[in-house]
């Protein structure tokens, strides 16, 4: 049978990670929305041609990739909050259940 202690142990600890990602991610979101885009308008600011186009474009599609993958990252931080508070949840209340089992005796 695992502990109070060590349920609340785990727990703390699967939340603390999914905090991790959630703040990576809004990493990732704030790198691709605010510095690459910012990157995006130096270079057409001082680059004017059909390659600055073709990078612009292609920067522009790794900027919403990155986009993409943050918010798949914060929504896995959020699956794994969701997930660890019903884990948490039942395994209290098989430690319970454990504590007051009564077994009986067949003949």
């Amino acid at each position: 049978m695992v502990s109070s202690k060590e349920i609340e142990m785990h727990f703390a600890e699967i939340m603390h990670l999914a905090e991790q990602i959630e703040m990576l991610a809004g990493t990732l979101k704030s790198a691709a929305e605010d510095e690459l885009m910012q990157v995006i308008c130096k270079n057409r600011a001082c680059w004017n041609s059909i390659c600055a186009d073709i990078l612009i474009g292609k920067e522009v599609k790794i900027g919403a990739g990155l986009l993409h993958e943050a918010n798949k990252l914060y929504e896995i931080g959020k699956q794994m909050k969701q997930q660890a508070k019903r884990m948490y949840q039942a395994e209290l209340m098989n430690n319970q259940l454990a504590a007051t089992r009564v077994y009986s005796q067949q003949s």
